[in-house]
């Protein structure tokens, strides 16, 4: 087992911030699943009210939250109006609430936001969720337009995440179709033993038509995978396999000072130790994890050694292998549970299902006073990164 490591100067319990009780809806397959009749504000507020029967109580007591931010990818129509306070009005909580957009990094985003509110002592306690319906809500939204002007400056603003993966694949074209349909077939297998071993159980609802993430495919078709065409480019490498799926989903946690979650003996919490963002070119918008961990790393005076535990989303496998190899992770330590390519990937929900796929996962291993990250890359050319330590108080 790796030497626990402290990065930084830990806060006082005041205004260290920590995050626990995570919550998620299965995920479930856009258009076609189990939840494409569902409106997500609808879903965001039955998770909320599960999430209160589930902790009843941290909800009684006077530790309750003061406020609630949400993140959402496209929060227009069903998931806008400033769904985060329609929803905690819908969930019978008193508190005020907003929503953030920053695209797949929505929810990651969200967390963020709560962890500085209780490091500066605004607030102690905080709501954290995400949301998305890519079945009710269209990507890149109902009446999306593209500005000559802008496109003048940065003619790759607007590309389609598609072609994105296509140029990370010209970029390092070792990383073959071959080996990005092993990958694939890894996060299905991944994905299919952890719910078998029941270590989703625990944070994860199903509704009554599902029994786990209506994405994950066991057992793999390994000539099925092979013989589909191109998703993006006749003569591309990125197929409907090796890309995560389009889902439904949503997602929540509470982010409260350490002394709170001392004081409710939690048995384990995540503190959030750092955060950053970066960009990169958006042609290649999936190397975005590269320059956020790297800087994650450098500002913390830690290395890819001192970490235990990495989730890195899978928007397609090329970009996820391209930055392992950048990083230099580990892949024995990456989405051991499964990845977005098997779970699915609802824009604004993935951040905080990252977030608590990583707690669970240093949970079950043991991994006491040890690092873990989750990071995504985000439309546009960015990247989010969170560092997180595991605590048994």
């Amino acid at each position: 087992m790796r030497q626990a490591t402290q990065p930084r100067a830990l806060r006082d319990p005041d205004t260290q911030a920590v995050i626990w009780g995570e919550l998620r809806s299965a995920f479930a397959v856009a258009h076609r699943g189990a939840l494409k009749d569902t409106r997500p504000d609808d879903l965001l507020v039955e998770l909320m009210n599960a999430h209160q029967h589930r902790h009843p109580a941290y909800w009684q007591s006077m530790h309750t939250p003061h406020d609630m931010v949400v993140g959402c990818a496209y929060p227009e129509g069903e998931q806008g109006y400033n769904v985060a306070r329609t929803v905690a009005l819908g969930a019978g909580l008193a508190i005020p609430a907003m929503t953030v957009n920053r695209l797949c990094g929505s929810a990651l985003e969200a967390a963020a936001i709560a962890a500085s509110a209780v490091s500066s002592g605004r607030a102690p306690a905080w709501v954290v969720a995400g949301v998305e319906s890519m079945s009710r809500v269209p990507r890149r939204g109902a009446n999306f337009s593209e500005s000559a002007r802008i496109c003048d400056t940065a003619i790759d603003t607007y590309i389609t995440m598609g072609e994105t993966a296509e140029r990370v694949a010209h970029r390092y074209p070792h990383l073959s179709r071959t080996m990005q349909e092993a990958f694939a077939a890894t996060s299905h297998t991944n994905a299919h033993q952890a719910w078998q071993h029941g270590w989703y159980a625990n944070h994860v609802i199903c509704p009554p038509s599902l029994t786990h993430d209506e994405s994950v495919r066991y057992p793999v078709n390994h000539d099925k995978m092979a013989a589909l065409a191109p998703a993006f480019r006749d003569d591309g490498v990125v197929t409907a396999a090796t890309s995560s799926p389009m889902s439904d989903g949503a997602s929540m946690a509470l982010v409260t000072n350490e002394s709170t979650a001392r004081t409710l003996a939690i048995p384990s919490f995540l503190r959030i130790l750092d955060i950053t963002t970066a960009h990169v070119a958006p042609d290649v918008m999936g190397m975005g994890p590269v320059p956020a961990i790297k800087a994650l790393l450098a500002r913390n005076d830690i290395s890819m050694r001192d970490i235990a535990a990495v989730e890195l989303n899978e928007a397609f496998a090329i970009q996820v292998l391209a930055c392992i190899e950048e990083l230099s992770i580990p892949p024995a330590i990456v989405n051991t549970w499964g990845g977005a390519i098997a779970i699915g990937h609802p824009l604004g929900a993935s951040g905080l299902r990252l977030l608590m796929t990583l707690h669970a996962r240093m949970n079950a291993a043991g991994q006491r006073n040890q690092l873990g990250i989750a990071s995504l890359c985000v439309g546009g050319g960015q990247g989010i990164a969170m560092l997180c330590q595991l605590v048994f108080p």
